[in-house]
């Protein structure tokens, strides 16, 4: 991520640890993209083995990494910081 916001200059990392909440975000994110997988699974093939289902589980988590991470960091950083569209960077 960017140090500070280039649109108001707000740091985005406001204090050492601060994204450590983030990652109670990125579990429950994770959760549901792992029911929406076991459901998917279950209606489309329900004679499944563990293996196929930990394998999608798996791959499902390594591919949407990039998207869970950034949008924990950013779900977690709007808790604390509202955004302001007036605020305007002076150049």
């Amino acid at each position: 991520m960017v140090k500070n916001c280039p649109h108001c200059n707000q740091s985005t990392e406001p204090e050492p640890g601060f994204y450590f909440g983030a990652m109670f975000i990125s579990y429950a994110i994770n959760t549901a993209f792992f029911l929406i997988v076991w459901t998917a699974l279950t209606l489309i093939y329900p004679d499944y083995s563990l293996t196929v289902l930990l394998t999608l589980l798996a791959l499902t988590v390594i591919l949407l990494l990039p998207l869970t991470y950034r949008l924990s960091r950013t779900i977690w950083i709007y808790i604390f910081v509202k955004y302001k569209p007036e605020i305007e960077l002076e150049n």
